[in-house]
């Protein structure tokens, strides 16, 4: 059954091969008029689609965008921290301003989960 569908699929594949080829020798105005309508119906499709799922993300997609606007905040501290190299003052007022910026922030959102590892299955091996 493979062999045969692969077989019809090859087929409809080389009549639109030959379709394409004749219509771009003999009217090729009339095709490249016809891809661009093509390609102005598929972008006005996608530009609703993207509306439209933009809209049902909602409060998922907003959380989403503040953790990862917060971890690329924290990954740029991070490597900024050992590349800059910076004299005795400047150490001085990072450090009180790095205390002030550890006591505003705030606790981490995510929570320990405890499991059943201890506990032991009671069941019959077959």
């Amino acid at each position: 059954m493979t062999r045969r569908t692969n077989w019809i699929v090859m087929v409809i594949i080389l009549l639109g091969v030959i379709g394409f080829v004749t219509t771009l020798v003999s009217e090729p105005l009339w095709l490249l008029k016809q891809i661009a309508i093509y390609a102005a119906i598929a972008g006005l499709i996608y530009l609703i689609y993207r509306l439209v799922s933009r809209r049902e993300m909602g409060k998922e997609q907003s959380s989403y965008l503040k953790a990862a606007k917060q971890s690329k905040r924290r990954f740029d501290d991070r490597s900024n921290k050992g590349s800059n190299v910076r004299n005795i003052s400047q150490v001085k007022k990072t450090k009180k301003a790095s205390a002030i910026k550890k006591k505003k922030q705030q606790p981490s959102h995510l929570t320990v989960i405890e499991g059943k590892k201890g506990k032991k299955k009671n069941r019959a091996f077959f």
